[in-house]
């Protein structure tokens, strides 16, 4: 089989609610600072992760929540996972990792590790209707981190926060108003949160409006109305946004280099 494979053109993007998922070439190199823990799996070949001036080659990387890190694939494909935002997956799945500085790991007899290779580059091969793959996907997950870790706990309050903006993901809801609603004080709901999550509150709602951006492309709307859809002020802030925690623009995702396919979930 050759090193890396054939290229699907346009690449692939399942977004659904818990997870991401994107398959395909990166234009390199990338560097951004993920909204959720991330888990990069390349489809061939090693790759490089460069993260505070270290170089880390390997074949896959479990990336925290809001590290800066730059992805150096070459031509190898590569799946990018983010993972759910209460960062249950990560915390099971970190059992199987190795730390290698600034948070980034590498793995470290995670057997889930080629199962994933091997769903992900058949998915690329041929693309999976998106319950399917998310049924395979999550009891892969399921078995991989019941071997190796244990099931975290997740705070009811930051449940709570994470479900109240993503129900109204439009609005700019004071953190004050957040805090009341889940009744703590604004201090103790802002350390729960980054505690629990890995970023800011605000942090997260620009990454949750980034997901409802996609389900709008994904209906035919054009990036400029689906990004004052999904909650963003304009196009300027929506490209700002999606540079930094994505390391690519809307054009170059959706419509140039990359052309990212959206297979957007059932409802």
């Amino acid at each position: 089989m050759s090193s890396h494979l054939q290229l699907h053109n346009p690449a692939l993007m399942y977004p659904w609610e818990k997870r991401t998922l994107f398959i395909g070439r990166l234009p390199e190199p990338l560097y951004a600072a993920y909204g959720a823990a991330t888990l990069l799996i390349s489809l061939g070949k090693s790759i490089a992760v460069r993260v505070n001036g270290r170089t880390l080659q390997g074949g896959s990387f479990l990336i925290p929540a809001g590290i800066q890190v730059g992805i150096d694939a070459g031509i190898e494909t590569v799946a990018l996972l983010h993972l759910d935002v209460l960062g249950d997956d990560a915390r099971r799945l970190q059992g199987g990792f190795v730390h290698q500085g600034s948070g980034v790991v590498v793995p470290h007899g995670l057997h889930v590790e080629e199962d994933l290779r091997y769903l992900l580059g058949g998915t690329y091969r041929q693309p999976m209707a998106s319950a399917h793959l998310y049924d395979l996907l999550d009891a892969t997950l399921e078995y991989g981190v019941a071997q190796i870790g244990q099931a975290s706990t997740i705070d009811p309050q930051v449940q709570a926060t994470v479900n109240f903006i993503k129900q109204n993901f439009q609005d700019n809801i004071p953190i004050d108003e957040l805090a009341r609603r889940v009744h703590v004080s604004t201090p103790t709901l802002i350390r729960k949160f980054k505690q629990q999550a890995g970023v800011p509150i605000r942090r997260f709602r620009l990454w949750h409006r980034i997901y409802e951006s996609m389900i709008f492309i994904s209906a035919g709307q054009n990036l400029t109305d689906a990004a004052i859809n999904a909650g963003f002020t304009d196009s300027s802030h929506y490209t700002h946004t999606l540079r930094t925690m994505w390391g690519v623009s809307p054009s170059c995702l959706f419509n140039r280099e990359i052309r990212a396919e959206i297979i957007p979930p059932v409802k």
